[in-house]
């Protein structure tokens, strides 16, 4: 009894509190290096319990004792003090840091029995250099507050991450120490809990009629209780998660407490400016106001953790916030500010709050100046030095075609819906940069448009705005590919139409004749081969005669090469190659009822921007167009379903295509569109879609019973299979398949040992030496597709191995041989040893499953009636390889 008296004085009765952990190594360099702050809020009305000490347990097996370092009043009934710890880690890795104490407040509501169980408060923090330094969220307001019955309560915990890592909230049960032994402290939720909107508490609705309803915003923090209506105290706790690059990295436990009281005060209201985002270098200025319905003297309050150097000024009932951000201030989490208004009722009535979160995004302003020139067959960017020097990259974007993209007010870096892409990226100190394409160079005819913006570096990220597009092209002094377009399908006599457009810029630096030389290579290829020549500069078009345009033939997609020459020196120099382009190359496959067609091509035009034409010949011999399709800038894909005229395809019958890309170059100075048509491709409709794999089953092996039952072999499996009927699976079976493996290893190999008809859905396996192996099966239609295997079934033996401890090896027919129990089955070979009793090797037997000793040595002669040990070394038959080899150790006696 004097013990517990003891524990109770000792009590803090603790209402709430978080641990807050900073990393130290900006001011003592040392990475390894933290401090942590621990807050606690205790009952001092209720009784004398007080903690001068605090214990911090820090997941690596140590603790650590510390004198709290203040103490003050809140309320009229709560002391908060705080205790600061300094402990370095023995290196990288992730901790859980622990404060635990032996009793909570007095009747908490929703705890039972609140006083007599513990309060845990944890921090998770992440060691990685590889992420930098790691300081846990701060939580600028107090985890203590009041509520008003039948009134909604919303609390916000004001959490600030100096990393700028992205917070997330949710709520956990109130931990305690599950271990009950306080050197030892095990996190646990708390015994007897409820949620504040459990409906036994009598708060079945909300004042609004609805549900009474409990939540917290994943992420801003705001706690929302709408309602209460029973007067007390009550816990809740919730989680803050930090993630950096998508990674969680830590994560802080708050335990806090809410009080109820029942009275005539109605609370305030806030009203706080929208979120918002300003470019770094500017002002933020939000003006809050507040109101109340008693009109009640109001107390207005901001809590961040930019504040200072920002300011909140408050007049009567309004308050003006005023940031001057800065270039570092940029990151990619918003920044929060949490505004509170508490009334003053006076008298016996309780002050309530309303506190509502503003977000602050501070963004990169766009570089500035940013220019594009195209010199000979590349395009240089220049910008300004970019205002920013905290920044890490310029990231470099591109597009083909002309671009309206204008980024949005708070809109940074560049949305895939603009349709560029990133080609680069530099140093933020850089102001130039030159493309040169890369590996396929840049082409001529095309508006090439550039984008670029700043980016910041890890942990608090953050971009700038991006800068208009800023478009250009190349010089058109070279002539432009527009078509290579195929004329007549046919395996030796087929056409292919190439046209191109010829130069109009720099001409006057050529020295005449000016010539064309176009070369073709087969697809994949790279051996080009002369087809033309001409020295005219207005011949732009030639049709390439008798080449291999049919599947039939083999590969049919051509690559086309033009070459452009002038006379420097009288001879032919080179001046430049335009970009190669293909013919459009149609494959198609088949399947039940539809025909699948794919085509590819690799051009210098863009093929993406409009629909492409899908023709199928009819019975007349004729093309009609029956649908078109978007494609990519390499491929398009389409599926006949025969929705044409409602005409469904048909097996076994042929079915022709080809398909005409629509492409452009965006260059009002060139052709548009550009046809381009594929060679035509024929496929006769055949089903290549095999039935669902059935599911197996085989009939078990009861040991027990085979053990007081045993038999000897043929043994027989029985197989049953239900097929898949579902909609989605062909129902076209003719027969199945039943495989074999004798053992469960993953590489053998199984073979199929019957074919049975679509309807018989079980198989006997007999004849079999033993029951082990496994088994599976598939199903096949009526043109030969197979269904994928069912699930593998394995079956395996009974094992039982017993041997007696006396034979009587005399001769007269009866226990004459030392042998297993008859119910010693499915034995593939024993080795068998047999020692005397000073250890010495009288017998050894191998191979025979029975072992059948007949009490002699290995020389055939009988043994000394006695004693004797033996080794068995046992194979058994199994499907198991792992369970293949036992070794028995007993002791034999020979009585004769």
């Amino acid at each position: 009894m004097l013990l517990g008296l003891n524990q109770k004085a000792q009590a803090t009765h603790i209402r709430a509190g978080e641990i807050i952990a900073k990393s130290m190594a900006d001011s003592l360099g040392d990475p390894f290096m933290y401090r942590f702050k621990l807050i606690t809020f205790t009952d001092f009305a209720q009784t004398n319990a007080d903690n001068p000490t605090a214990t911090m347990f820090f997941g690596t097996g140590d603790k650590q004792t510390v004198d709290r370092h203040q103490r003050t009043t809140v309320r009229s009934d709560t002391y908060r003090s705080v205790y600061y710890f300094y402990y370095k880690f023995p290196g990288p890795g992730s901790y859980t840091v622990t404060y635990t104490e032996v009793n909570r407040a007095i009747r908490v509501m929703n705890i039972g029995n609140s006083e007599n169980q513990s309060e845990l408060l944890r921090t998770t923090i992440t060691i990685d250099p590889f992420i930098g330094q790691n300081t846990s969220p701060e939580l600028k307001v107090a985890p203590l507050d009041y509520a008003s019955c039948n009134q909604p309560f919303v609390h916000n915990p004001g959490a600030y991450d100096r990393d700028g890592d992205k917070l997330v909230f949710r709520f956990i049960t109130p931990q305690r120490n599950t271990t009950g032994d306080a050197d030892n402290p095990v996190a646990g939720p708390v015994a007897d809990y409820r949620v504040l909107n459990d409906p036994s508490f009598g708060c079945s609705a909300a004042p609004n009629g609805g549900p009474s309803t409990l939540s917290i915003d994943p992420n801003t923090g705001q706690i929302t209780w709408n309602s209460p209506c029973q007067q007390g105290d009550y816990n809740v706790a919730f989680i803050v998660e930090e993630y950096r690059g998508g990674r969680k990295i830590g994560e802080t436990l708050r335990d806090m407490q809410i009080r109820v009281r029942c009275g005539q005060n109605k609370r305030p209201v806030l009203k706080v400016p929208r979120d918002t985002c300003v470019i770094a270098g500017t002002r933020a200025t939000g003006v809050v106001s507040a109101s109340d319905p008693d009109n009640h003297p109001l107390t207005l309050e901001a809590f961040s953790g930019i504040l200072p150097p920002a300011t909140f000024t408050v007049r009567g009932n309004t308050g003006t916030f005023i940031w001057n951000t800065v270039c570092a201030n940029v990151q990619a989490e918003p920044y929060q500010v949490v505004f509170k208004v508490t009334d003053n009722p006076g008298g016996t009535e309780l002050p309530l709050t309303d506190l509502q979160p503003w977000n602050i995004r501070v963004i990169g302003p766009a570089p500035e100046n940013f220019k594009v020139t195209p010199v000979g067959r590349n395009i240089t960017l220049n910008w300004n030095s970019y205002t920013c020097q905290n920044a890490s990259k310029i990231y470099i974007y591109r597009r083909e075609g002309n671009s309206n993209f204008v980024p949005g007010p708070c809109e940074t870096g560049v949305p895939a819906s603009a349709g560029f892409t990133k080609i680069a990226e530099v140093n933020a100190n850089a102001t130039t940069y030159t493309d040169n394409g890369g590996a396929t160079g840049l082409k001529r005819g095309v508006n090439y448009c550039y984008v670029i913006y700043a980016v910041f570096p890890a942990p608090k990220g953050g971009e700038s705005i991006a800068t208009l597009p800023v478009c250009t092209m190349l010089e058109n002094n070279m002539p432009i590919l527009t078509h290579v377009t195929v004329e007549t399908t046919d395996p030796t006599n087929g056409s292919i139409l190439v046209k191109w457009v010829k130069p109009v810029e720099g001409l006057q630096n050529l020295v005449a004749p000016l010539q064309y030389r176009l070369l073709r290579a087969a697809g994949g290829s790279t051996n080009f081969t002369e087809v033309f020549r001409s020295n005219n500069i207005d011949d732009t078009s030639f049709l390439d005669k008798n080449i291999s345009t049919s599947a039939g033939a083999g590969d049919v997609k051509w690559i086309y090469k033009l070459e452009f020459y002038h006379n420097a020196g009288g001879s032919p120099e080179m001046v430049d190659t335009a970009i190669t382009a293909t013919s459009v190359q149609l494959k198609a496959t088949t399947q039940t009822s539809t025909v699948s067609l794919a085509w590819t091509y690799t051009v210098p035009w863009d093929n993406s921007r409009r629909p492409h034409y899908i023709y199928r010949k009819l019975g007349n011999g004729a093309y009609e167009l029956i649908d078109s399709v978007r494609a990519t800038t390499t491929r398009g894909e389409y599926v006949d379903r025969g929705t044409y005229k409602n005409t469904p395809l048909k097996q076994g019958v042929q079915y022709c295509y080809y398909v005409t890309t629509n492409g452009t170059y965006g260059n009002p100075r060139l052709p548009d569109p550009l046809l381009n048509k594929s060679q035509e491709f024929c496929v006769v409709l055949r089903d290549t879609i095999p039935p669902c794999p059935p599911t197996l089953s085989i009939n078990p092996l009861d040991c027990d019973a085979f053990a007081k039952n045993p038999t000897g072999p043929p043994y027989q499996n029985v197989l049953t299979w239900v097929p898949d009927t579902s909609p989605a699976c062909a129902q076209d079976i003719k027969y199945y398949t039943v495989y074999f493996r004798a053992q469960d290893n993953e590489e053998a190999e199984f073979d199929s040992i019957s074919f049975t008809p679509n309807n018989i859905n079980t198989f006997t396996h007999n004849n079999l030496e033993s029951f082990a192996g496994c088994y599976m099966v598939t199903a096949t239609d009526s043109t030969g597709n197979e269904s994928n295997p069912s699930n593998i079934v394995c079956k395996d033996n009974c094992f039982f191995f017993q041997l007696p401890n006396i034979f009587t090896p005399n001769n007269d027919g009866k226990n004459d041989t030392f042998q297993p129990d008859p119910r010693s089955q499915f034995i593939r070979s024993i080795k068998f040893t047999v020692f005397n009793r000073w250890g010495e090797k009288v017998y050894e037997g191998a191979d025979d499953p029975r072992i059948n000793w007949k009490g002699v040595n290995s020389a055939g002669k009988q043994v000394a009636d006695g004693v004797y040990y033996y080794l068995a070394e046992v194979e058994f038959i199994t499907a198991n390889p792992q369970n293949a080899k036992k070794t028995y150790k007993g002791w034999v006696e020979i009585v004769r």
